[in-house]
């Protein structure tokens, strides 16, 4: 029996068979291929609760889970910014849209467009990257996520500043407000890009909305905050973006100030809540033994 000091190699016999380059320990050739492929079998599993609730959202007009159009002289509809008001004494989003030019309001527009894009962008930029696993995390916090703010949404309906507008354009008009359902419900900003562009281009796009009363918490918030705090592109720059995207929910006149904020603290508490769950499962399902990460360090043979 001998003792040898290890030099990037690996003993045989008493023997040290050294190797120019390459980690002491090499995998089979199988492992990576398999270790690949449950990786992307996560990735599949993950995205089900965001996918299902994409679902959903998108027949909620039959299925009738969330109010409608339609239902609003039968729900009672809750003014979670009130609150705002109390404490600044005006209402944000007014400040900010009232502010507008022709150049604001296509910045404004962008995030919008981009938005049903950044689950589909943001896991192929971490595929692209090598860091596959962080696509499972991100898909589990968006899945956890939209799903509390669905429950949120069934019991606690909020309409959007663009609504109360409408509203109180007939009554200082002294005309007689349309159903609802018939109003232009593109907001403010996007109003003046269809009438500048003469498309009905947003007014298409948000007439089609399959759940009206879904304020509070903000989704278009919600979405680039799990990509934030999952490992954003660019790091803490990326809260830019994040940024960029709550001011255009706020100029467009389709959120509050109460409806951002609340989006931002939601995400970071579930993905605090998520990380210690999961490591909490992590712990209880260690494996007794791990045999790559067996090594003999003083390589006695």
């Amino acid at each position: 029996m001998g003792i040898h000091k290890q030099t990037n190699g690996i003993v045989c016999n008493g023997s040290t068979a050294t190797h120019d380059s390459g980690p002491a320990y090499t995998p089979l050739g199988p492992l990576p291929r398999a270790h690949y492929c449950r990786q992307i079998v996560d990735v599949i599993k993950s995205a089900i609760p965001y996918l299902a609730f994409l679902a959903i959202y998108g027949i909620n007009p039959h299925v009738h889970i969330l109010p409608r159009f339609e239902d609003v002289n039968c729900i009672h509809l809750y003014n979670v910014s009130a609150f705002e008001y109390t404490i600044l004494h005006c209402q944000v989003h007014e400040l900010v849209s009232s502010l507008h030019n022709v150049v604001l309001d296509f910045l404004s527009a962008v995030p919008y467009l981009m938005h049903y894009a950044l689950p589909v962008i943001y896991p192929a930029f971490l595929y692209f990257t090598g860091r596959l696993e962080l696509i499972s995390r991100f898909y589990w916090l968006m899945g956890i996520t939209m799903w509390v703010m669905f429950i949120i949404w069934k019991f606690l309906p909020t309409a959007p500043p663009w609504m109360y507008d409408n509203m109180e354009q007939y009554a200082k008009s002294g005309t007689t407000a349309p159903p609802l359902h018939l109003m232009h419900r593109e907001g403010c900003a996007f109003a003046r890009l269809d009438r500048l562009t003469g498309l009905k281009f947003f007014f298409n796009m948000f007439g089609g909305n399959p759940v009206p009363f879904a304020s509070f918490p903000s989704g278009h918030v919600a979405w680039p905050m799990c990509i934030y705090v999952t490992s954003a592109p660019g790091g803490r720059i990326f809260a830019i973006y994040v940024l960029w995207v709550a001011w255009a929910t706020l100029y467009s006149c389709h959120h509050y100030l109460s409806d951002a904020v609340v989006a931002a603290l939601m995400v970071v508490i579930l993905y605090k809540i998520s990380n210690y769950v999961s490591e909490k499962l992590r712990q209880r399902t260690k494996p007794l033994c791990n045999l790559p990460a067996v090594v003999c360090s003083l390589n006695i043979v």
